[in-house]
């Protein structure tokens, strides 16, 4: 079972993951993905978009953790997380770090968290 990660106060589900560009080859390498269920969706760091080659397919607006809201472009990404396939998910880009995984990435897997002992399990749904 993966762990939660100890560098977040309080710990967090944090999964391996990989972007891959969906019709070429560019890949991200091994990134962390912090699991959050309260977004919408999977938000990935900007740098990956040039790294990745990636296109924006569209426009949204999103709201932030704070609650302002701007304009982002959606792009799609295939993804590996934790060995499981998944192709074409959408994503919009921040300034972060890492990927936050979002509820339409949740939502292809059984997710079982627990807290007590810092782990947590996936499975596809």
């Amino acid at each position: 079972m993966p762990a939660f990660d100890r560098q977040f106060t309080p710990p967090a589900p944090v999964a391996d993951v990989a972007g891959t560009h969906p019709v070429s080859s560019a890949n991200s390498g091994r990134l962390r993905g912090k699991l959050d269920t309260g977004a919408d969706l999977t938000v990935i760091p900007e740098a990956l978009v040039p790294q990745l080659g990636l296109t924006a397919q569209a426009h949204l607006w999103a709201r932030s953790y704070d609650g302002t809201f701007s304009q982002r472009p959606v792009y799609y990404v295939r993804f590996t997380m934790e060995g499981y396939d998944l192709s074409a998910v959408r994503c919009i880009a921040a300034d972060r770090s890492n990927v936050l995984v979002g509820r339409n990435v949740h939502n292809r897997f059984v997710i079982t968290l627990d807290g007590r002992n810092l782990l947590f399990d996936l499975r596809p749904a």
